[in-house]
């Protein structure tokens, strides 16, 4: 049985088949479900046979159950080619006047003299020319309780009795399953087919084929190669996955944020090639999910390389959320929440520095260390070593220069530079951006690695993001009556603060926070209430560090409840405040008790 064989290899392969008029055989086209294969054969080879004069006539056989079902499948099929041949008219015309029903309608919309007497066998061995190429299709799905052994009857006398050319498609015709051992299937498979070929398209050819078709282009980015490059990614071979996937992929194409020169094109094709991964995998149903450790296999362990990668792809994955969200059941993506998230995946992923790209293209290399040999590894060790110690790369790839590091460092390489040298490299990096760092360092790429040194470094890196952070929060405040601050103004400070340091916002002056409630408008009134209301939400800390936010919520109600609010409506919103003060203190004060 030929394997593996290329969609041009079967075209050939049909090709020859059709052509040898020396001996009578069915041949047989096997392939996974969903894989294409219908399509294959109406997109490819019946246009291919229609430049030969060769019709391709498919017959389902889904459901059928008897021979009487096949050939009126088949008489309907020719029929619908509208074959309207003298030959075939002369010979219809000779056989009699007692027509059965069914093949007298058939007969009449193909337009023959309906004074004949004719089985519907007998109509499709009128009909049936040299010209057709009967394909049988969903073999598999015939019905269970159907007459086989009649079955085969019936294609035996098409193959050997009229000499028809047949192809059946099936899942698995060659297989001893137990599904695929039926007096159908083993006759076929015995009896009649010469040669059984594997249907078994590349990612590659289905992407061109389905997804690359029709794509917008853009001037400075391969968006077909990009397309191919994430199908083979995700090692997609299943046609009706590539057709769900098919309107997202060309919205993704039509983005703007691929036409935007201020990113290099190289990141804007890494960025539509992982969209494309996953998207596919999604439709595939193997959309990368939090991977869980089955072993504790040391690095550089084939378990523990595999678990890396899993983490990888589920932290990208996760980085672009939209994807999911296109599929999601009752989802529906809006295409700018697809740009937004394009443009934000890039920004995580690729962003516009070449260290931080190159160590992340070392980082790619080194999780197939498996299959690489010293000649290849010393290179990349080399230029990480060259390229580290710049600490000019971002927190995009701050978990790839961990990886990278402890990975030559198991490997045994000498590195030029401690532990504590290549900590603080990192810790530049991270003190560019601390939010985003603080934010991925918290990420799951982060949280589900397990060796113990990432885990350490990961935890000291995490408290030098949140020492900026605090440092950002001390210098939004303290506030004080001297300064003058809208009610939004000071809302967004102590929101801004609380956000990194609760301690922070005992900075900020009892006194300032009423006087800017009481002096202000509506709007500005409910945006510093509804952050108190917001913040008995969150967590405010225990122990010492609750009591002294309990003591500052206090102070806050007492010099509420002594000031003077002019208008009515202030009044009103005055009380609310209250209100809302008094549940957070009752709140700090359960949490204390608890602690």
């Amino acid at each position: 049985m030929p394997a593996n064989d290329s969609t041009e290899q079967l075209i050939k392969q049909i090709d020859s088949y059709l052509h040898d008029k020396h001996r009578r055989y069915a041949i047989a086209l096997e392939g996974a479900w969903g894989s294409g294969k219908t399509r294959f054969l109406e997109k490819k080879v019946a246009p291919h046979l229609k430049n030969e004069n060769i019709d391709l006539v498919r017959i389902s056989m889904f459901g059928i159950s008897s021979a009487d079902d096949l050939y009126e499948r088949i008489a309907m099929a020719l029929i619908h080619l509208s074959d309207r041949s003298k030959r075939a008219q002369s010979a219809i015309g000779t056989i009699g006047s007692n027509l059965g029903r069914l093949a007298r309608e058939m007969v009449a919309r193909a337009g023959f003299p309906l004074n004949i007497s004719v089985s519907m066998q007998s109509v499709v061995c009128l009909m049936l020319q040299k010209k057709h190429f009967l394909v049988f299709d969903d073999v598999e799905r015939r019905s269970k309780e159907g007459d086989d052994l009649a079955l085969f009857g019936a294609a035996n006398d098409l193959v050997e009795g009229m000499g028809a050319k047949v192809l059946f498609v099936t899942n698995s015709l060659s297989s001893d399953e137990a599904d695929s051992t039926r007096e159908f299937d083993r006759d076929v498979r015995e009896k009649l087919v010469w040669k059984i070929y594997r249907f078994e398209p590349s990612p590659a050819t289905l992407a061109k084929d389905i997804l690359a078709v029709g794509s917008r282009p853009v001037d400075d980015v391969d968006v077909s190669d990009a397309i191919v490059a994430g199908a083979e990614a995700s090692g997609c071979v299943n046609a009706r996955a590539m057709i769900q996937a098919e309107h997202l992929i060309h919205k993704l194409c039509d983005l703007e944020a691929l036409r935007d020169r201020s990113v290099a094109p190289q990141n804007r094709f890494d960025a539509l090639r992982d969209a494309v991964n996953f998207a596919l995998l999604a439709c595939m149903g193997e959309a990368p999910s939090r991977p869980a450790r089955e072993t504790s296999a040391a690095w550089p362990s084939p378990e523990a390389l595999e678990y890396e990668r899993n983490v990888e792809l589920y932290g990208r994955y996760t980085d672009f959320p939209e994807i999911d969200k296109a599929f999601a059941p009752s989802g529906h993506l809006a295409k700018d929440a697809l740009e937004q998230g394009f443009r934000s995946y890039i920004d995580r992923r690729y962003p516009n520095n070449a260290n931080t790209l190159e160590i992340m293209k070392i980082a790619d290399k080194l999780r197939f260390v498996y299959s690489l040999d010293d000649e290849e590894v010393d290179p990349l060790a080399k230029r990480f070593y060259e390229v580290a110690p710049k600490a000019d790369f971002s927190i995009a790839c701050l978990r790839d220069a961990l990886a990278v590091y402890f990975s030559l460092s198991d490997l045994g390489y000498d590195c030029p530079f401690t532990l504590s040298e290549f900590a603080e490299f990192c810790k530049r990096a991270v003190a560019v951006n601390p939010e985003n760092a603080l934010e991925r360092l918290s990420g799951p790429e982060f949280l589900l690695d397990e060796r113990q040194e990432n885990r350490e470094l990961v935890s000291e890196l995490q408290q030098c993001a949140q020492k900026q952070l605090r440092e950002r929060a001390s210098k939004l405040l303290p506030v004080s009556m001297e300064h003058e601050l809208t009610g939004e103004d000071l809302a967004s400070r102590l929101e801004e603060a609380a956000k990194w340091d609760v301690l922070a916002l005992l900075e900020a002056d009892p006194k300032l926070i009423v006087a800017t409630f009481c002096g202000g408008h509506a709007e500005d009134q409910e945006r510093l209430r509804i952050l108190f209301v917001h913040l008995g939400r969150t967590s405010l800390g225990t122990g010492k560090t609750s009591a002294a936010i309990a003591e500052w919520v206090s102070e806050i109600k007492h010099e509420l409840e002594e000031s003077h609010v002019m208008t009515r409506t202030g009044n009103m919103r005055k009380r609310w405040f209250l209100d809302n003060l008094g549940e957070l203190s009752s709140r700090l004060a359960n949490r204390e008790a608890a602690s």
